[in-house]
């Protein structure tokens, strides 16, 4: 007689076990033993142990964690080891501040003469038996508390009972965190998950906190590190947030944006399972339950919830032959866009401009590298559908064809009541003098005011005790190039911009003109001023290096840094910038113009920028989608329409 190899050799082991009888196994089962090779009897073993002592409800729980932990791995190799030694050195440093870009230039230096590349390595064939249980006898402690009560058994395996959050190194995490965040959850008074969520995240906040955009090794940092983090990427602080609460029986998970409907980067955030049986989002050591998605509720296309187990409701467990975005072949991810009121996501049918042979469609955002699949729908004829999508977005419907995304059709904005309007050029054209590639930078908009009171000054006195001043902030600035024509003919020899008493520096470029000369005058850097804790390398010296993306910045408030000229000369002309994103029009750089066209992007050619913020584009067709690229600098790029002469930025 045939026997399949797995269930053969699962049948002989449970034979060994006596008269225990362990559930028929599951396909997820024999895919993790299949997987194990020689780690097979570790993974026995934690069968064996709850089935000797007649525990059914553990035995549910290891069988759940074996059953899920095939395709569970973990990065190993001399780049892992290496980074991690660096980190862990770099995380025991207590300082206010952290000069991030030279910590993780100093270990890229390093790393480039390690040539192998990291290895994956599978959870099945490493965790041992003592590594499971240990795991699984920790998590049961801590169930039955007040702010858990509320679980089911299926609950409780998803949000409590994992040993593991993402592709980090497994290590023995939950004494650790549970030893450190215990105490704090004493109070009579704290009965339900979302405060106990609180009173724990008020904890985490108390630590330094400093979110980065990007890391120099990407990967899923182990709890042992997260434990003394000081900076880290948004998924760093809401991993620890996990562990620090799931130790204690909190029941939270992490949930993402895959990719932001108004902007090119994703989200990683936490979530409470309440015990009224909501779920209230909130950003580990940053903002408390319900604070926290609601601000960027205009910008979500789709919520995920990255979970242990496998979703029957994942397309990864019904596409069946049918070629799927990589992004979707993760059978671990949960649609919960809906448990978001505030997001107002809309189910939409939309048409296609052919019937495909395909049962799957998409829908894309912007990104520069390329549209970003969000979510999938199913086709029926002509049509796509799509289940809770988010509003106030710009989307693209795709297939997915010869392993690559097919936009087709015209791109559209769903609109807050579940309107869709398409951006179909017209043949009627216009013109247009473009300022900028991206929207404006908000996170900006607080410096113009306090630059009110700043000055440009001359001087022939090192201490500036004789000031002439070229130029007084009378009015906030602009994020734009700015000229100032000087009426002083007497000839200076120091030059300087004077912070007001309400900034600290944020001068991004600083140039000072001699008459009929277009050359920026040189000299030797000078200033007054405390050396930024938050930008220390961001001296004086950066008004003066032609990058407008550079900024001084200083600990103190009317510092003032400038330049000793070679000799004493008549100032004609004065430009600056203050504090910007470089996202202006630069003179010099090359730049091309693109409109979509039933998802095509269609060149409206290439262009050397002649001047500063300015750029005139002309037979532009009227109601297209536009995309500036520049392809001699930066990378913030994002599309945009033009109505009623006005530029609106998707």
């Amino acid at each position: 007689m045939n026997t399949h190899p797995i269930i053969g050799y699962l049948g002989i082991s449970l034979l060994l076990l006596g008269s225990c009888r362990m559930p028929t196994p599951t396909p997820g089962i024999e895919e993790t033993l299949s997987k194990a090779g020689s780690n097979r009897d570790e993974l026995f073993q934690v069968i064996r142990h709850y089935q000797e002592k007649g525990d059914s409800l553990r035995l549910k729980a290891a069988l759940f964690l074996i059953e899920n932990m095939a395709d569970k791995y973990y990065y190993t190799g001399k780049a892992i080891d290496e980074y991690y030694t660096f980190i862990d050195s770099v995380y025991q440093i207590q300082q206010e501040e952290y000069d991030i870009p030279a910590i993780y230039g100093g270990f890229s230096n390093k790393a480039q003469y390690l040539k192998e590349q990291p290895a994956l390595t599978a959870d099945a064939q490493t965790l041992s038996t003592d590594y499971l249980i240990e795991n699984i006898e920790e998590a049961f402690a801590v169930w039955n508390r007040p702010w858990n009560q509320h679980l089911s058994f299926e609950e409780f395996c998803e949000l409590v009972l994992p040993y593991r959050v993402g592709s980090e190194i497994p290590e023995s995490w939950r004494s650790l965190y549970r030893k450190r965040f215990e105490p704090f959850l004493q109070s009579d008074t704290i009965q339900t998950a979302q405060q106990a969520c609180t009173t724990i995240n008020n904890e985490l906040i108390k630590q330094t906190i400093h979110i980065t955009q990007s890391s120099v090794l990407p990967i899923d940092l182990c709890p042992t590190t997260l434990a003394n983090i000081k900076f880290g990427l948004c998924g760093d602080y809401a991993n620890q947030a996990v562990f620090a609460m799931r130790s204690v029986g909190i029941p939270v998970a992490v949930e993402i944006v895959p990719h932001w409907g108004d902007n090119n980067n994703s989200h990683v955030f936490n979530v409470v399972y309440d015990n009224n049986g909501r779920s209230h989002d909130f950003s580990g050591s940053e903002q408390n339950p319900d604070e926290h998605l609601i601000r960027f509720k205009n910008a979500i296309p789709k919520v995920y919830r990255k979970t242990f187990g496998k979703q029957s409701s994942s397309l990864a467990m019904q596409h069946k032959n049918e070629a799927i975005p990589p992004f979707f072949m993760n059978a671990n991810l949960l649609d919960v866009t809906d448990n978001y009121p505030f997001i107002g996501a809309k189910d939409i049918t939309i048409p296609l401009p052919e019937q495909p042979n395909h049962n799957f469609a998409y829908l894309c955002v912007f990104d520069p590298h390329g549209w970003i699949p969000v979510a999938w729908g199913n086709i029926n004829g002509d049509k796509a559908y799509f289940k809770a999508v988010g509003p106030n977005i710009v989307y693209q419907t795709a297939l997915y064809r010869d392993e690559k995304l097919e936009p087709i059709g015209d791109p559209f904005l769903l609109d807050t009541v579940g309107q869709v309007s398409f951006y179909t050029p017209q043949t009627e054209t216009m013109k247009y003098v473009l300022e900028r590639k991206h929207r404006d930078a908000k996170y900006l908009d607080y410096l113009p005011p306090i630059m009110v009171g700043g000055k440009i000054q001359g001087a022939n006195r090192p201490d500036f005790s004789d000031a002439i001043t070229f130029y007084t902030f009378t009015e906030e600035p602009n994020f734009k190039y700015t000229t100032v024509m000087s009426t002083y003919q007497t000839p200076v020899k120091y030059v300087r911009y004077l912070s007001s008493d309400k900034t600290c520096g944020n001068i991004a470029e600083l140039e000072f003109y001699a008459t009929n000369n277009d050359t920026p005058l040189k000299g030797k850097v000078i200033g007054d001023y405390e050396p930024s804790s938050y930008y220390p390398r961001n001296g004086a010296e950066v008004m003066f290096d032609g990058d407008a993306l550079t900024f001084f910045h200083t600990n103190d408030t009317l510092s003032w840094g400038g330049l000793e000229l070679e000799q004493p000369i008549a100032i004609s002309k004065i430009r600056y910038i203050i504090r910007n994103d470089d996202n202006g029009i630069r003179k010099g750089h090359e730049y091309e113009l693109f409109y979509m066209n039933k998802g095509n992007w269609k060149s409206l050619d290439k262009q050397i920028a002649t001047e500063d913020d300015r750029l005139l584009y002309k037979q532009m067709p009227k109601g297209a989608l536009y995309w500036l690229r520049d392809y001699t600098k930066g990378k913030a790029e994002r599309m945009f329409e033009i109505t009623e002469n006005t530029i609106i930025w998707h």
